[in-house]
C-alpha cells in the first residue's frame, strides 16, 4: 500500500518548494514548503544516526514549526511520534513517558521546569531542549544525509503517531494512529471545501490533538495552503485581523467569544475574523442555534465537525451552507456507520468501521478489545442517530467503572455529584488509577473554594466504594484546548 504522506512530501517539494508554508506569528519564523521538507529529511536522518529507528519520540512543547517538522519526520521515517499536552504537569508527564516507552523527548524552554522535575526518574531517556539543540540536530542530519527521500518511508499501516484521549472515564489512553488512518479522510474534506494555494489557515489548536494536527496541519501538505501559528490566544482577534485567514478551526467557546466581542464593539464578525474567512470549522461540543444564526447572518456558516481521536478525527463534517442546526455533520465517504441497539426514536450507540479507525490503545489490549464489536466496528460511546447520512447526537453513554473489589459505579453519577459542589466547577473527569477512584476537577484559576473540605464532606455522604480517594484541581482554561 502506498505511503500517502511520503508521496505528498515528494510532490510538494517539486510543485511548491519555493512557496511560503509555515509561519510563527510571534517570532516571525518562516519556512517554505521546500525548507520544511528538507528539514524533515535531515531531522529523520539525525534520529536514525543516533539509534532511534523504530523508537518512540515524544514532543512536549507549545505549537511551533519545530514541533511540526519533528512530527512528520518521526512518523514518516523514524518510529512513533508521541505528542504531549504543553499544559501537563509532572504527574501527567511521568505517566505518558512510562506508558509510551518514550526514549527521546524534545521539549521547549516553556516546559523546562516540568521536565526538570521528572528528569531524574528517567535516567536512560535523552531530553532535548528545542531552542538549544534543534538547529544543530538539523545541521548534523544534513551533513550525513545522502539525499532527499533516500530514507525508507514507513509502512502506512503501522502505528506512527500517538495522541492521548481526554480521559473522561480513566487516565488518558494512548491512541495509536497510522499514516493510513491520518490520510484517509482528505478526499471527504475535499468534497466539502475548495482549499488551495491561495488560502491561509490561522492555527491555534494544539498539535497534540487529532483534528488540528491532521485536518489543519497534515492536510495542508495535500492542498497547499499556508499556515500561520497563533502566538497569544487572548489576542487572537488582533492576530487574525493581521493574518486575514481564509480557513479557521475552533471550538464553540471561541465562536462565542468572537460573537460577544463583535457585539460589544459593534463591529461585524467577519471583520474580527480578518475579513476574508471562507471556511470556519467547529467541533468539540454542540453549537447553539443563536450562535449559528449570528454567524450565518454575516455570511459565515459554521461547519460543524464530529469525530474522535480513535477515528483520526474523521467521521462527519457539515457541507458549507447546509441549514440543519441539529446535525453534527454529514458522514464521510468510504466508512461504514451503524447504530447499536437503537431505541424507538432511532438513538443508540454510534459505531464506525473504516481505514480511519485507529490501530489500538498502546500497551492496552484489554481496553482495545472492549471498544470493538464482533464485526470490527469501533464503539464510540456516543449516543446518536443517522438520518439522511447526517449525524444527530444526544450525549455520551454512561460508563461503568469496575473497581478492584468488583463493585461497579457510574462515572457520570460521581462526576455530577462533584460538579454540584460549586458553580466554579466547569468539568469533572472520573477514573480509576492504581486501583483508586480518582477525579480531575477543572475550575478557573481564580477559584478560592476549599476543595479538600468539599470532597471530604461529599465522601461522608457516599457509600464506601464510591468515595473519592484522590483528586487534582486543574485550571479550566486548559479545557479550551
Amino acid at each position: 500500500m502506498t505511503n500517502q504522506l511520503n508521496e505528498f512530501l515528494k510532490e510538494d517539494y517539486s510543485k511548491w518548494g519555493s512557496r511560503d508554508y509555515l509561519e510563527e506569528f510571534g517570532s516571525k519564523k518562516k519556512v517554505t514548503f521546500g525548507e520544511f521538507i528538507e528539514k524533515v529529511n535531515y531531522l529523520a536522518q539525525w534520529f536514525i544516526d543516533k539509534g532511534y529507528k523504530d523508537k518512540n519520540i515524544g514532543i512536549f512543547s507549545p505549537n511551533s514549526i519545530a514541533w511540526m517538522i519533528t512530527d512528520i519526520a518521526v512518523m514518516n521515517y523514524v518510529g512513533m511520534c508521541v505528542g504531549l499536552s504543553k499544559d501537563w504537569v509532572g504527574e501527567n508527564l511521568v505517566y505518558a513517558i512510562g506508558k509510551c516507552d518514550i526514549e527521546c523527548l524534545l521539549y521547549s524552554t516553556a516546559n523546562a521546569a516540568v521536565v526538570d522535575s521528572v528528569r531524574d526518574k528517567f535516567p536512560s531517556i535523552r531530553f532535548i531542549c528545542i531552542e538549544d539543540e534543534f538547529d544543530k540536530m538539523i545541521e548534523e542530519g544534513k551533513a550525513s544525509c545522502k539525499g532527499l527521500f533516500t530514507l525508507e518511508a514507513a509502512d502506512p499501516k503501522r502505528p506512527a503517531k500517538v495522541v492521548f484521549t481526554s480521559g473522561t472515564t480513566s487516565f488518558p489512553k494512548a491512541v495509536m494512529l497510522s499514516i493510513q488512518n491520518c490520510f484517509f479522510s482528505w478526499k471527504s474534506l475535499q468534497k466539502r471545501v475548495s482549499l488551495g494555494e491561495d488560502d491561509i489557515c490561522y492555527y491555534f489548536l494544539p498539535l497534540n490533538h487529532t483534528y488540528g494536527s491532521i485536518f489543519n496541519f497534515m492536510y495542508s501538505l495535500v492542498f497547499g495552503y499556508r499556515i500561520v501559528l497563533a502566538d497569544k490566544i487572548p489576542e487572537m482577534a488582533q492576530e487574525m485581523m493581521a493574518v486575514k485567514p481564509t480557513a479557521f478551526s475552533a471550538v464553540p467557546l471561541v465562536c462565542l467569544k468572537f460573537m460577544e466581542g463583535a457585539k460589544a464593539m459593534n463591529v461585524p464578525l467577519q471583520a474580527l475574523l480578518g475579513g476574508r474567512l471562507r471556511y470556519f470549522f467547529c467541533g468539540g461540543a454542540k453549537l447553539t442555534h443563536e450562535m449559528r444564526k449570528a454567524y450565518a447572518d454575516e455570511g459565515i456558516y459554521l461547519m460543524n465537525a464530529y469525530a474522535l481521536s480513535e477515528t483520526a478525527s474523521g467521521f462527519a463534517i457539515d457541507y458549507p451552507n447546509e441549514e440543519d442546526p441539529e446535525s453534527a455533520g454529514t458522514i464521510f465517504d468510504d466508512v461504514e456507520i451503524k447504530v447499536v441497539d437503537p431505541a424507538e426514536d432511532g438513538f443508540g450507540e454510534l459505531a464506525i468501521r473504516g481505514d480511519n479507525v485507529f490501530c489500538g490503545y498502546y500497551k492496552d489490549e484489554e481496553a482495545t478489545a472492549r471498544v470493538f464489536d464482533e464485526d470490527g466496528f469501533f464503539l464510540t460511546g456516543d449516543i446518536g442517530k443517522i438520518v439522511d447520512n447526517k449525524v444527530y447526537l444526544r450525549g455520551r453513554k454512561d460508563t461503568m467503572i469496575t473497581l478492584a473489589n468488583g463493585e461497579n459505579i457510574s462515572s457520570s453519577k460521581i462526576a455530577n455529584k462533584v460538579k454540584d459542589l460549586s458553580p466554579d466547577i466547569r468539568q469533572v473527569k472520573v477514573y480509576v488509577r492504581d486501583g483508586k477512584l480518582t477525579c480531575d476537577i477543572y475550575v478557573p484559576a481564580t477559584s478560592e473554594e476549599d476543595y479538600d473540605k468539599m470532597i471530604a464532606d461529599l465522601n461522608e455522604t457516599l457509600p464506601k466504594f464510591e468515595r473519592i480517594s484522590s483528586f487534582t484541581v486543574m485550571d479550566s482554561a486548559g479545557l479550551i484546548k
